[in-house]
């Protein structure tokens, strides 16, 4: 809307020459007048009928943010309240399979370790929603720290083989990288990265995440050797709820947000996958400095 009013700013400018210029010609200084009012007038009215524009549109992006807003803030209570009692079922579960509280047979194992790894993925989906809510209204405070990248590595690869049915590997040579980042999203961001590989392969198969160094940044990497993607299930990757496995659990929100919060770090994802032979995907995140950071 800022373009009305420099059209009219600019308007009156040529319409001032214009009249300056016929004035000139004409020799008539009533012209010249007459000139002069007719442009102050056209001008006047361009002015206002660009500040009423102005003003509507600092309404409509006023009302936008505020129902932005009370979209955030229903998620996150919707997530807070999904959370919260999905938490003590687990850990309840995670006690009984633990067998504290007494032995179990083969079934109530079994029945346990169902309810203890959905409870795993409805906590995850709860989190990536709230996520999602947040970065799509404009209200994601990014809190940045230089951050050891190889120990964000080793506590999700801990964590999450204390309930994954398969082997996690990290290849992380040289010194560890440190980068400016957010914590957090790095974090949720490289569990959804072994939580996508970790889907997409059999339950006996091996899960590599590789850290790499370069001029650039950081290279994180995580490979599987489960069924790959053709070029269809590729194309909607990177689409809200579109799984490229369509026939495993998950709704593809988790490398959504993963690619955003990449490129809210002011990097990428890649993606390097092969029909049959596995699927590897790469998050690069740059070097920046902290004054970027703070930025």
């Amino acid at each position: 809307m800022k373009t009305w009013i420099l059209y009219s700013i600019l308007t009156t400018q040529v319409l001032a020459s214009i009249a300056i210029i016929v004035a000139i010609l004409q020799s008539s200084s009533t012209m010249a007048i007459v000139l002069v009012i007719i442009t102050l007038l056209a001008s006047i009215q361009l002015l206002i009928f660009g500040n009423h524009r102005w003003q509507a549109l600092l309404a409509d992006i006023n009302l936008v943010r505020l129902v932005a807003r009370q979209s955030a803030d229903r998620f996150s209570i919707i997530s807070h309240e999904i959370r919260t009692p999905l938490s003590i079922i687990k850990g309840a579960s995670d006690l009984l399979l633990e067998e504290s509280p007494g032995k179990l047979n083969s079934k109530q194992k079994e029945f346990m370790k169902s309810i203890s790894s959905n409870s795993t993925n409805l906590v995850e989906l709860a989190e990536d929603l709230l996520t999602q809510a947040r970065i799509d209204a404009g209200f994601f405070n990014m809190k940045m720290d230089r951050v050891d990248i190889r120990n964000i590595c080793y506590e999700v690869i801990k964590e999450m083989r204390s309930f994954q049915n398969v082997e996690i590997f990290l290849d992380s040579p040289g010194a560890p990288p440190r980068l400016w980042v957010d914590y957090k999203l790095i974090k949720q961001a490289l569990i959804n990265l072994i939580n996508n590989a970790v889907k997409a392969s059999p339950e006996t198969s091996v899960i590599n995440v590789k850290l790499s160094s370069s001029e650039y940044g950081v290279n994180i990497t995580v490979s599987d050797n489960g069924s790959g993607m053709n070029d269809e299930a590729r194309t909607k990757l990177f689409q809200r709820f579109a799984s490229g496995h369509p026939l495993r659990d998950g709704t593809g929100l988790g490398l959504v947000i993963t690619k955003e919060i990449a490129e809210m770090h002011g990097g990428t994802l890649y993606v390097d996958t092969v029909l049959g032979k596995g699927t590897t995907i790469i998050m690069s995140l740059p070097d920046i400095k902290n004054d970027q950071a703070n930025e």
